[in-house]
């Protein structure tokens, strides 16, 4: 199993039309380093079985970089695959996407 960031379009999530979704961990790592990290670093909008409009990109980008600065120090055996997601995957599929899309109507939701 693994967990993943599910793309939507739509005026809100609820009757958004699913788009695409984007891998973000392995289960057991979000598990394991993930979900410290979240509880840790106070982590608000990027949490699990939570959803956020495009309009919260900004700010999830900042929530990503604190949890990778808590992997930096607080990491296991799986840090580097940790930061490798957040670094080379994440944050610039939401860059790029946040630079396309930000004036319509997208949500996410990360499960």
């Amino acid at each position: 199993m693994s967990v993943t960031l599910g793309i939507y379009k739509g005026k809100d999530y609820n009757s958004g039309e699913f788009v695409n979704d984007v891998p973000v961990s392995f289960q057991r790592v979000w598990n394991k380093v993930w979900n410290q990290a979240l509880k840790e670093c106070k982590i608000q909008i990027f949490v699990d079985c939570h959803y956020f409009s495009i309009k919260q990109i900004p700010k999830v980008l900042e929530e990503l970089d604190r949890i990778y600065e808590w992997v930096q120090i607080n990491g296991s055996e799986d840090t580097e695959y940790v930061l490798w997601r957040i670094h080379e995957q994440l944050k610039p599929f939401l860059i790029q996407f946040y630079k396309e899309h930000k004036y319509e109507d997208y949500w996410f939701d990360l499960g």
